[in-house]
């Protein structure tokens, strides 16, 4: 398998990065999520049950349990804790980082030929939201042409999304555009669009930063036609549109990529490593120490998808209590843990998601080079003309 190491910046961390050097039995924070103060934000709890997620048995179950190319694994859930959000952020304003850029370089040259696609009345959901810095381009051009529309950014970091829809409000910023947040999963999300009040209006989800790139083509498919057919399921009258805005990444060019993810200031490695201390919050006691860890990126030519791992300086006993006896997942020194994966869609690749998705491309907008594009996909009726057969591609 081609596959091409990325030197990672191995950095050694203080206390205040995680670890400190605490006892494994010593006892942590157990409380996952942030209580945030009273907002003036609307924040909405879509979650079904209104409970906690329990990551706790999947962080045991996949370091046992090694995937179909003999790796362990850990969530990539537990990157996007509060700080895990805040750390990505500050990933986006680096340079070598030029997903973010160039998406915002497309949305500032084409944002109000896409406001223009938006009907008055819309309510626009954005899946992942995080700091909004792109989606705000996209706002300011609806609020210019005077369209009143909901905005709606899901995320599952109550905290998170007090603080940037306030930063997004602040100073009255809109008149026409009504902000709010939502509180939950994306299965949350696409639950609460199918609702019958939301589902007669005009709908668009926007899905920003290529993160449909964190699954492989087959299941950023399968992930596309679901929302897909959520929307047209409530579209049956024929008075309602439902259509996406989608950022995706292209770029092949191992040598870029691997420099995004690999930047000389070490942002994305503590993005990384902050994984670790996710996991002990989760598990409810101190069991990773990030200092014993490193991460490793590599680019894979084959897959087109950059992946990045959790490597343990030493071997490293991970314990799990037990009814009975405590049980230990031995990780080797140097072994490869897989924590994320970034996916650059080809022309091919996104293709054969929007045609297995039964989605219309009636808008695309690429940079200079072609590596990164903003895609406008409208919901198609009737499935019967397209064939999953995708041999032609």
């Amino acid at each position: 398998m081609p596959v091409e190491l990325c030197v990672p910046n191995r950095l050694t961390l203080d206390s205040s990065a995680g670890g400190g050097g605490t006892e494994k039995t010593s006892q942590v924070d157990v409380s996952v999520e942030a209580s945030a103060e009273e907002s003036h934000v609307d924040i909405i709890d879509i979650r079904a049950g209104q409970q906690p997620l329990d990551l706790a048995t999947a962080i045991r179950s996949s370091l046992e349990n090694r995937n179909e190319h003999d790796h362990r694994t850990l969530p990539s859930l537990l990157l996007w804790n509060e700080k895990g959000l805040k750390l990505f952020e500050e990933l986006t304003y680096v340079p070598e980082y030029y997903l973010t850029n160039s998406e915002i370089a497309l949305l500032k040259a084409h944002n109000r030929e896409l406001a223009a696609q938006i009907e008055p009345g819309t309510i626009l959901l954005e899946l992942g939201s995080g700091n909004l810095r792109k989606t705000r381009i996209l706002l300011e051009a609806i609020e210019a042409q005077g369209k009143r529309v909901d905005y709606y950014a899901l995320d599952l970091d109550r905290a998170e999304l007090e603080r940037t829809l306030g930063q997004l409000v602040e100073a009255g910023r809109f008149e026409y555009v009504r902000c709010h947040g939502l509180h939950g999963t994306y299965e949350d999300g696409q639950a609460w669009i199918a609702h019958p009040e939301n589902a007669g209006r005009h709908r668009c989800v926007l899905s920003l930063g290529s993160t449909l790139g964190s699954s492989p083509p087959n299941e950023a498919a399968a992930f596309l036609r679901s929302w897909a057919d959520t929307l047209r399921a409530g579209d049956d009258s024929g008075s309602s549109t439902s259509r996406m805005i989608l950022g995706l990444d292209g770029c092949q060019d191992a040598e870029r990529v691997c420099a995004a993810y690999n930047d000389p200031d070490g942002v994305n490695e503590r993005f990384i490593l902050n994984a670790l201390d996710n996991a002990n919050a989760h598990l409810g006691y101190q069991e990773f120490d990030a200092r014993d860890w490193t991460v490793e990126g590599h680019w894979d030519a084959e897959r087109r998808r950059h992946v990045q791992y959790l490597v343990p300086r030493m071997n490293a006993d991970i314990i799990f209590p037990h009814e009975t006896d405590p049980v230990a997942v031995a990780v080797q020194a140097d072994e490869r843990v897989l924590v994320g994966s970034s996916y650059k869609f080809d022309d091919g690749d996104r293709a054969r998601m929007f045609r297995e998705s039964w989605l219309a491309v009636v808008g695309e907008y690429l940079s200079p080079d072609g590596s990164y594009g903003v895609f406008y996909p409208q919901g198609e009726t009737a499935h019967s003309e397209y064939s999953t057969d995708m041999q032609g591609y």
